[in-house]
Formats: structure tokens, sequence, C-alpha cells
């Protein structure tokens, strides 16, 4: 008995040299930040107590923590809270302080040099923002945030 082999065909399909084009990006996209990254820009703007306390909300509260049964830290009011600070500097003297809010956003707090509050609330959808100074209360979306940043943080 004699087997014959099929023989290799050429691919039906192929494409012509004058159809292809180079790809044109449309947009440049600047590299997501390494948690190394952001780790040592928390430490960088905030100090080791922030940094320790931000370590600690990511990792060790949990779904009910607290008296009154408090959500874990929310990964979108992270990336609220990473956005506004990659995008300005506490001004020379100031202390902020941040906190876990029971429904899992982060709250920055911190004086102005004329020792009045501003505090901003990170949420899943941006800010919201208080300045005891201008008495302003209002809200930023996501994409408001690095304005927020520098205005706040040039007071």
């Amino acid at each position: 008995m004699t087997v014959i082999l099929p023989t290799t065909r050429q691919s039906v399909y192929q494409l012509s040299e004058a159809l292809r084009e180079e790809a044109i990006p449309v947009a440049i996209r600047r590299a997501t930040p390494s948690e190394a990254d952001r780790e040592e820009l928390v430490l960088q703007r905030m100090g080791v107590r922030a940094w320790g306390r931000l370590h600690q909300f990511r990792h060790y509260y949990s779904q009910g923590w607290g008296e009154s049964g408090g959500k874990p830290l929310s990964p979108r009011a992270l990336e609220s809270f990473y956005r506004f600070l990659e995008n300005g500097r506490f001004p020379e003297g100031a202390t902020p302080s941040l906190f876990l809010t029971d429904e899992g956003c982060l709250e920055l707090c911190w004086e102005d040099a004329e020792g009045k509050a501003i505090q901003v609330e990170f949420t899943s959808s941006g800010a919201e923002y208080f300045v005891e100074a201008k008495g302003i209360e209002d809200r930023a979306n996501f994409s408001e945030l690095p304005n927020l940043a520098r205005r706040l943080l040039s007071t």
C-alpha cells in the first residue's frame, strides 16, 4: 500500500504590499505608574505616616471594619487620590492627614497658611472638597482633579 501525503497549499489570502499602511497612533498615552512609583509619590508628598496609613487602609481594612461596618477602600477612590497627588505639592509647613471614610473613600485634610481647613474626599467619580478660608464646598470629576490639585495645593 502506497500512501500519498497531501501537498502544502498556498494561503488563499495574501496581503498585497500596495495595501499595507503604517499604523498611525490615535493618541499617545502615558504609561500607568507602577505600584512602587505610587508608593514613592505618597512618601515624597506626604511622608512616612501617611504612607503607613494608606498601606493599612489598603491591606488591613476589609468589609465591616469599625463600629458602623465600614466598606473597604474603593480602588477608584484610590485612583482619584493618586491623580490628585501627582499634580501638586503641599505648601511648606502643611501637615496633611489621611483618613478612610465609612464609605470606602479617602479623605485628605490640611491647613492653609492662615490655619484654615482644606478637606478633599476622594470618591469613585472624583472628589468633594471644602476650603474654609473661601467658604467653598464643591465637587470635581475625575478629569478635573489635576486642576483641583494645582488650585488647592497652591493656597
